[in-house]
């Protein structure tokens, strides 16, 4: 099977797709059986027999015949046997099929109200921000957490490298807003004086003039012509002025809910993989960076394998941008298990999303 990732437009729009492998089209039968896991799964957190199918869907075939098609789907990578003997559970391949094709967003009417009329009312964006997650993470279950940007059209408009010891650089970063940052990073001791004057010109052509929006969100540059210590050395400065371009552009990360994933029996039967996730909750860049996805979609879905950081392996991480007008303000995001009502999770996130638009809008 391919590892590439590859990009596919739900028929909902529900978010950006991030493909493990190529997936192809199923069956209309094999459709029926796959939602029929996911949402027992979802509602039991027990691996789901073809007999519990057959008795509780309207799919118009026996449990013999569902055994045969759950073994197919099995070996195509949609489902996984925990055990032998054991029903199957969906796996990451099969919860992404549901998400592209079979999800089907809905949000209660009492949940939407609740959501609109939290953030009504006079309150500053902190506080707006505090409440929504408290009220997603209650409403789900899961996780909630948010952030609103701040200072995102400063651009850098200057850079500057200087060694300082036999392996010591320093970094000398100015704003267009006056502001100067200064950091230290190492350097290998092949690094020459040569080699840090002509990492600070590369860093001068591709920052200089840029917002540090745009550079927090900027992918490594690839500069495969300089030699080893300067490659390396243009590498941990990028990584270094990147990291100051985040922390400028994002005010305080706010996350609630964390008490839920206990609940979770996921983490119940694996306590050190719950102690992972918490580490996650409490490290203010790496939450950052597990939700702030690039993207132009109304909503982003992230799943298992999909996400970059370990210690979200098990989870599926659901967000979507909010808004100052036309302008991105913010992104707030759900963060549970992979075994996630995916079809309530997406429209609240979805509606949280709309309604701080319009609560920031007005207040700003």
């Amino acid at each position: 099977m391919s590892i590439t990732a590859k990009s596919m437009q739900s028929k909902h729009r529900c978010g950006r797709i991030f493909l493990k492998a190529l997936m192809e089209e199923l069956s209309q039968r094999k459709e029926a059986i796959l939602k029929a896991v996911v949402v027992e799964h979802v509602r039991t957190a027990e691996p789901v027999g073809s007999k519990a199918i057959a008795e509780k869907y309207p799919i118009g075939i026996g449990p013999a015949m569902i055994r045969h098609e759950l073994a197919d789907m099995s070996e195509r990578g949609y489902l996984e046997q925990p055990y032998t003997s054991a029903g199957r559970i969906p796996s990451d391949t099969g919860y992404r099929y549901y998400v592209n094709r079979l999800v089907e967003p809905v949000i209660p009417p009492e949940a939407q109200r609740r959501v609109r009329e939290v953030l009504r009312g006079e309150k500053g964006v902190n506080e707006l921000l505090v409440e929504t997650c408290r009220l997603l993470s209650r409403l789900t279950h899961y996780v909630a957490a948010a952030f609103a940007l701040r200072e995102q059209a400063t651009t850098i408009r200057h850079v500057f490298l200087s060694g300082i010891s036999s392996q010591k650089v320093l970094i000398t970063v100015v704003y267009g807003a006056g502001i100067v940052e200064n950091r230290i990073i190492d350097a290998t001791p092949d690094t020459t004086l040569q080699d840090i004057h002509y990492v600070s010109k590369v860093l001068e052509t591709l920052l200089v003039n840029r917002t540090i929006r745009a550079i927090s969100r900027m992918s490594a540059p690839q500069e495969n012509y300089l030699k080893p210590a300067a490659q390396q050395l243009l590498l941990r400065a990028w990584k270094s002025i990147r990291t100051l371009c985040s922390q400028l552009v994002s005010g305080k990360i706010i996350s609630e809910g964390a008490t839920f994933l206990v609940s979770q029996p996921e983490f119940r039967r694996d306590y050190d993989a719950f102690q992972k996730v918490i580490a996650i909750l409490e490290n203010e860049q790496m939450l950052k960076e597990a939700i702030d996805e690039p993207t132009e979609d109304s909503v982003t879905v992230k799943i298992g394998e999909e996400n970059e950081l370990d210690a979200l392996k098990d989870l599926a991480v659901i967000t979507s941008k909010f808004y100052l007008e036309e302008q991105e303000a913010g992104t707030i995001a759900v963060i549970g298990p992979t075994r996630m009502d995916y079809d309530s999770t997406i429209a609240l996130v979805r509606e949280a999303a709309k309604a701080l638009s319009s609560a920031i809008s007005k207040l700003l």
